[in-house]
């Protein structure tokens, strides 16, 4: 019992050795991820069941994939691969926020929200007036109207797809 003692402890510090030289902290963004799907199940009794039946499996290889992979990427490159903001160069960035299920669009000195109201897809300003909404029809036509009903753009379902296409 003594020896596998020993072993277990030398296992174990050279598991924590080897997790720490990575030589970066990290975000831990797919942890995260896990506990706010599983804080969102309903009430404190399914949270808890659900986390006690997953914590070792899906915790464990979670925070491992966190720890050696993913917070070594964040480390060298600056950003997480499991992050939900997007970033470019000149400083715009889209950021994704599931729990509101809004996506916010950053660039020069404005910030748009765009998130369902009613039904639908709202652009609203920083402080969360709406100032336009899209309506779509059955050919899959995008039409963009301000809060007073006015088209301000359309676009039909081959002009979206040659923008995806072009990317």
């Amino acid at each position: 019992m003594n020896k596998f003692f020993k072993k277990m402890v030398v296992l174990v510090l050279v598991a924590t050795m080897a997790m720490m030289s990575v030589g970066c902290y990290g975000s831990f963004a797919l942890t995260k991820k896990v506990y706010n799907w599983n804080g969102s199940l309903g009430n404190k009794w399914v949270i808890e069941i659900v986390y006690l039946v997953i914590s070792y499996p899906v915790y464990g290889v979670a925070g491992f994939i966190d720890s050696v992979i993913l917070n070594s990427i964040e480390f060298w490159t600056g950003s997480n691969p499991m992050s939900s903001v997007l970033k470019s160069e000149d400083g715009s960035q889209v950021a994704f926020n599931a729990e509101k299920k809004e996506i916010t669009v950053s660039y020069a000195d404005k910030k748009f929200i765009i998130g369902m109201v009613n039904g639908k897809a709202t652009v609203m300003n920083e402080q969360g007036v709406a100032i336009a909404y899209v309506e779509s029809d059955d050919s899959g036509t995008m039409t963009v109207k301000d809060m007073k009903g006015n088209v301000l753009s359309v676009q039909s379902k081959a002009d979206m797809m040659a923008m995806v296409d072009a990317q």
